[in-house]
């Protein structure tokens, strides 16, 4: 049933691992401890919801006493109809949660990362080795009780500031980790690695409009295969 409701809302399959070799592909995962936290706001907007419903419903009861049999009728069906809504929306919010969890991607290889999630709005963000500035780890206070952080990979880039990226650059982030220090040095490493290996060098010469360029006609090439497999 998942498979078939991901579908229709044209949620796309697993992500294709970015540019590296074969063999060094990793996949991380969000801790458990993050969709447990999703949980909790679901549930909270919900009762939330509930009480405001609850509350509306008592407040009409001393204005439908007063008014004709076919008002109290009519108020009923619309309660009824409203109830049936918010299960429904419910429930599959709740599914939705589940979904987002996992379907949370975070590939790395010894070139590259990608990054993907989302149901209703897929975000999917690559970033070579070449352009990385600086990797970090940061967690508030919420995230620390939870024990989850986020590994910030920050890259040259772009110019251009919104919810996932920053003036100058673009900002990856690996959310709700349980095990963030331990990516953070793993991908500390691998680009030393990278870098070690000259293959840094060569990517220097090119230019941020040549590797922007690189990654659309990767996105390009992966779509073409995803519709051929259609």
């Amino acid at each position: 049933m998942r498979e078939r409701i991901l579908q229709l809302m044209l949620v796309p399959p697993e992500p294709h691992p970015p540019e590296g070799s074969a063999d060094s592909v990793r996949i991380f995962r969000a801790g458990r401890n993050y969709y447990r936290f999703r949980l909790l706001l679901w549930l909270l907007g919900n009762i939330a919801a509930a009480a405001g419903f609850a509350a509306g419903h008592f407040a009409t009861r001393r204005f439908l006493a007063q008014s004709p049999s076919w008002a109290v009728w009519v108020w009923a069906g619309a309660e009824l109809t409203a109830v049936a809504v918010f299960v429904v929306a419910a429930l599959f919010t709740f599914l939705e949660q589940r979904w987002n969890y996992e379907l949370r991607w975070y590939i790395v290889t010894d070139r590259s990362l990608r990054i993907r999630g989302g149901i209703w709005s897929t975000h999917e963000l690559t970033t070579t080795f070449a352009n990385i500035q600086e990797i970090r780890v940061s967690s508030g206070p919420l995230q620390k009780l939870l024990g989850l952080a986020d590994v910030e990979v920050h890259s040259a880039g772009g110019g251009s500031s919104g919810p996932h990226g920053s003036q100058g650059g673009h900002v990856a982030r690996f959310e709700g980790l349980d095990n963030a220090n331990e990516i953070r040095d793993y991908l500390v490493d691998s680009l030393r690695r990278y870098r070690d290996s000259g293959l840094g060098e060569a990517d220097k010469e090119k230019t941020g409009p040549v590797v922007a360029a690189e990654v659309v006609l990767d996105e390009v090439r992966q779509l073409r295969a995803a519709l051929a497999r259609g």
